[in-house]
C-alpha cells in the first residue's frame, strides 16, 4: 500500500484563498476603478467617481446628481520561479500568459438632500496561476493551476451632517468560487524517483456572505479632505465543494495501489478574509494638483489557518487543519490627479505594499513578497461623459522560502514527513510581475 495519504493529496486543494499572484499584499486585489488605479489607488480623500463604492462610500454624498461608472482592469500576472535546494537545485519553471479581467462597476444617487444612495460591484480579492509544463513543475504536488474570483455587491447610504463632514453605512455581500489542480506524488523505481499517480481537481462556491461597510468625508477647507474606509473581515464558507481523484498511475503495482483512493469526495472549509481600513488625507497643493496620501490597514490574521473535513472520511486521516499565520499589515499610497485643462486630467501614484506571508507558507501556489507598485494614466471628460484609461505595474521583490539554508515550515508541521517531501520540493527563489491596465466609462446623469 502507498504511503501517501489523502490528506498530503488534497492539501494544496483545500488552500482556497492562495492563487498564485495577486496584486496587492497576500491574495487582494485593491483596484476597483480606472482612475483609481492610475492614482496608486490613493482616492479615500477624494474618491468622486462609481468606484467610491468600494474606496470610501462616504464620498457619495460630495456628488451631486447621479452617476454611473464601469471599469474593467486587466490583469497580467507572470512568475519564475528557480530552484535552490535538492530535489530540484537547477530547476527553473514560469507561469502561463495569463490575463484576469477584473471589474469595477458603480452607480451612485444623490438627490441633494441629506441621504445619498449608491450601489457597488468589486473583486478585492483572487485571481490565479498556471505553471507551464505542469507535468513536471516542482510545486505540482501544491498547485499547478488555481482559480479564484471573490465578488463584492455593496449598497449603501449615506448622511451628510454638516456641509463638510459625511458618514456612510453599507453591507458586503460577498460570493467566491474556486478551482484547483495539483498532482499527488509517490516514490517509485529504484532511484526513488517521484511519479504523478493522482490528479487531485476542486471546485466550489461558498455561500453568501454579509458584513458591513462604513465611510466617513471631512472636508473642512475646499483645499483639504480627510476620508476613512472600512470593510469588515469575512468568513467565507465552502458546504458544499467536490474534490476529484482520477488514478493516472502508471499500469501495474503502483495504479492497484492507488485505485482505492480514486473518486469524488465532498469538502467542507471555512477562508478568513481580513478587513481593510484606508486612512486618507488630500490637498490641493496647487490649483491644478491634488495630491493624497493613503494608509491602509489588512487584517491578514483573520487568515490563520485552514480547517478541512472530508465527507466521507474512511481512514481518519482526510480531514486536516492547515496553519498559514498571516500577520497584519500597512500599505502606504501616494497619488497625484494633475487637472491639464477643462477635459484633461493626468494621473500618477506609487504603493509600498509589504507582504503578509510568513516564509513557511510561500510557495508554488503564493509565492507572496513585498512589491512597489507604480502607477499613471489620463482622463478624458467632454459633457457628461468620463473616459479614463491607466496602468499600473506591480514589483514584487525577489524572495526564497529558505530559513536557514533550509525550506521553511512552521513549527507544528515540522515532523511531518509528507509536509517536508511537498514544501522541499518547491524551495527556491520566486521573481514576479504583473501589469494592471485600466479602463473605465463615467457617465453623469
Amino acid at each position: 500500500m502507498i504511503s501517501l495519504s489523502m490528506r498530503a493529496c488534497l492539501t494544496g486543494c483545500a488552500l482556497l484563498g492562495l492563487v498564485g499572484l495577486a496584486v496587492g499584499g497576500g491574495f487582494s486585489i485593491y483596484e476597483a476603478g480606472a482612475k483609481a488605479t492610475g492614482m496608486g489607488c490613493a482616492v479615500t480623500a477624494s474618491v468622486d467617481d462609481g468606484s467610491a463604492m468600494f474606496y470610501n462610500i462616504a464620498a457619495i454624498s460630495f456628488m451631486p446628481g447621479t452617476f454611473a461608472d464601469a471599469n474593467l482592469m486587466p490583469v497580467q500576472p507572470r512568475i519564475k520561479f528557480a530552484g535552490l535546494g535538492d530535489p530540484y537545485p537547477s530547476a527553473t519553471a514560469e507561469t502561463e500568459n495569463q490575463i484576469f479581467p477584473i471589474p469595477g462597476l458603480g452607480v451612485t444617487h444623490n438627490p441633494g438632500g441629506r441621504f445619498a444612495f449608491g450601489l457597488g460591484l468589486s473583486a478585492p480579492f483572487g485571481l490565479g496561476v498556471a505553471w507551464e509544463d505542469p507535468e513536471t513543475f516542482p510545486g505540482r504536488y501544491t498547485s499547478y493551476d488555481v482559480y479564484l474570483a471573490t465578488i463584492y455587491v455593496t449598497p449603501a447610504v449615506s448622511f451628510k451632517v454638516t456641509p463638510q463632514l459625511s458618514v456612510a453605512v453599507g453591507a458586503d455581500i460577498a460570493y467566491q468560487s474556486i478551482e484547483l489542480n495539483r498532482y499527488a506524488g509517490q516514490a517509485f523505481g529504484g532511484d526513488a524517483e517521484m511519479v504523478n499517480v493522482l490528479d487531485a481537481q476542486l471546485e466550489g462556491d461558498s455561500e453568501l456572505n454579509v458584513t458591513p461597510a462604513f465611510g466617513l468625508m471631512y472636508r473642512p477647507t475646499p483645499k483639504l479632505s480627510f476620508g476613512v474606509m472600512y470593510h469588515h473581515e469575512k468568513a467565507m464558507e465552502f458546504g458544499d465543494g467536490t474534490g476529484t481523484l482520477e488514478n493516472i498511475a502508471p499500469a501495474g503495482p503502483l495504479r492497484d495501489a492507488v485505485e482505492p483512493l480514486a473518486g469524488e469526495y465532498d469538502l467542507t472549509t471555512e477562508l478568513g478574509l481580513p478587513h481593510i481600513l484606508s486612512l486618507g488625507v488630500a490637498y490641493q497643493v496647487h490649483p491644478k494638483l491634488l495630491a493624497e496620501f493613503n494608509a491602509v490597514h489588512f487584517g491578514w490574521s483573520n487568515f490563520d489557518e485552514l480547517a478541512l473535513v472530508f465527507d466521507p472520511d474512511p481512514t481518519g486521516q482526510l480531514s486536516s487543519t492547515i496553519p498559514e499565520h498571516y500577520e497584519d499589515k500597512w500599505q502606504f499610497r501616494v497619488g497625484l490627479d494633475y487637472e491639464v485643462d477643462a477635459r484633461w486630467s493626468l494621473l500618477a501614484g506609487y504603493v509600498r505594499d509589504e507582504t503578509p506571508q510568513p516564509k513557511a507558507s510561500m510557495g508554488a501556489l503564493l509565492p507572496d513578497a513585498s512589491r512597489n507598485d507604480y502607477s499613471f494614466g489620463v482622463q478624458y471628460r467632454t459633457g457628461p461623459w468620463r473616459l479614463t484609461a491607466s496602468y499600473m505595474a506591480v514589483v514584487n521583490e525577489s524572495r526564497n522560502n529558505l530559513d536557514g539554508g533550509q525550506v521553511a515550515v512552521f513549527p507544528e508541521e515540522a515532523d511531518d514527513p509528507e509536509v517536508i517531501m511537498e514544501r522541499t520540493a518547491q524551495a527556491g527563489n520566486y521573481e514576479s510581475l504583473a501589469n494592471i491596465f485600466a479602463f473605465g466609462v463615467g457617465h453623469q446623469f
